[in-house]
């Protein structure tokens, strides 16, 4: 059975790279990347830039027809299917969470239990996982009345390369945001 093919942009703590990600068909990014037996997450025709969490720009550090990267070293990737919960839409909540790394931080909505606060979601969750809607920002002068630098449908972030968390409110009186 031949694998789904899809365009994607991995960043890690010291590069960017943009690539073909090839995966089973029917298997979300994050789940693939759940998987226990793989260390490594292979893209072809990948191409190699500096760090930067903003789109990359002009010549790579080089290309190759195939480059493996570290799992371990991955913060987050755009690309593939988004993984959703496996259960009864009842019981299934969207949060609003803003992740936050070394000099950004993303901006969007993870999916769990409706029992679970995100705390405990994300002590029961896989190393990825996927956040949606998500907004890139700059850590320095984050504001949520500023837009974000780029936006995207989801994410797959590895929850092991974030520097915390916190829960954003929504638009109701008496809100408040969590920290974890």
């Amino acid at each position: 059975m031949p694998w789904n093919v899809y365009d994607a942009r991995v960043h890690t703590r010291v590069h960017q790279a943009w690539g073909k990600l090839r995966l089973p068909p029917g298997v979300a990014t994050a789940d693939y990347l759940n998987l226990g037996e793989r260390r490594f997450l292979p893209l072809e025709e990948a191409r190699l830039y500096p760090a930067g969490f903003e789109r990359a720009e002009g010549a790579p550090l080089f290309e190759a027809g195939f480059l493996a990267l570290a799992k371990a070293q991955v913060l987050w990737i755009a690309g593939g299917p988004p993984a959703g919960l496996r259960a009864s839409p009842r019981v299934v909540a969207r949060r609003r969470l803003a992740l936050f790394f070394a000099d950004h931080l993303l901006v969007g909505e993870v999916e769990t239990l409706r029992h679970l606060d995100p705390a405990a979601f994300l002590s029961r969750s896989g190393a990825f996982v996927t956040l949606h809607r998500a907004g890139l920002y700059p850590l320095e002068g984050f504001s949520e009345g500023r837009p974000p630098r780029e936006t995207f449908d989801f994410l797959t972030v590895h929850l092991g390369g974030i520097e915390g968390v916190v829960e954003l409110p929504s638009a109701g009186p008496g809100d408040r945001a969590g920290f974890y």
